[in-house]
């Protein structure tokens, strides 16, 4: 009988070890355990009874009662603690992986929001480079406005003047024509007005004039 309580015993370590060293999940593992130590009681239970059949057929029915019970609740106890121990480690498990889980989550958090830190100083950034290059471009412009006005002054001024010299010169073109009559009108008249003094002058050299005979 004692052999077969360790059959029992040996087959539910075999068992255990087995689903310890299956790749499976803890939570696959800690299942199978239980299984395992499930099947134990329950063959367990089952020796237990075969061994009270026994007992009763002996003469010390009592004694054999007694320590097949004995063995048993040490059966029982050891799968109890079996049990706890499982239990035990799985929560300890859920604890240390619910924990991980909300490290993860914070560092997750804490990434995704330095990540979002990261792209609203690159977009700052951009937003001021391009209005950087925006009021480059606008100081160019006007650059460019104000030099094209200055050269549209000069070159008009330059047309300006042009035309003003060619005013100038046509009117004192056309004025020239007029300058030579003048000038030749000018010398006429100092012309006859000479004649004219020669003529007063040969009248005054002149003779004087026989004077009339007196009448009779």
């Amino acid at each position: 009988m004692n052999r077969l309580f360790s059959a029992v015993v040996l087959a539910g370590c075999c068992a255990v070890a087995a689903a310890q060293t299956a790749s499976v999940s803890p939570d696959q593992a800690a299942a199978a355990e239980h299984a395992a130590i499930n099947a134990e009681r329950s063959r367990s239970e089952a020796a237990y009874l075969a061994e009270k059949k026994v007992c009763y057929q002996k003469f010390a029915v009592n004694d054999c009662l007694r320590d097949a019970g004995e063995r048993e609740r040490k059966i029982r106890a050891d799968l109890r603690r079996r049990e706890i121990a499982i239990d035990d480690a799985q929560r300890k498990r859920q604890a240390a992986e619910q924990a991980q889980r909300r490290k993860a989550s914070a560092a997750a958090r804490q990434q995704a929001g330095e990540q979002a830190a990261a792209r609203r100083a690159q977009g700052a950034q951009n937003l001021q480079k391009q209005q950087e290059r925006a009021a480059d471009n606008a100081s160019d412009r006007a650059k460019a406005a104000a030099t094209a006005r200055e050269s549209a002054q000069e070159a008009q001024g330059r047309m300006q003047r042009h035309l003003d010299e060619t005013a100038s010169q046509a009117r004192k073109a056309a004025a020239a024509p007029a300058e030579r009559a003048r000038y030749e009108e000018k010398l006429k008249a100092a012309a006859e007005k000479k004649a004219l003094l020669d003529k007063q002058l040969q009248d005054n050299t002149s003779p004087p004039a026989k004077p009339l005979p007196m009448p009779p």
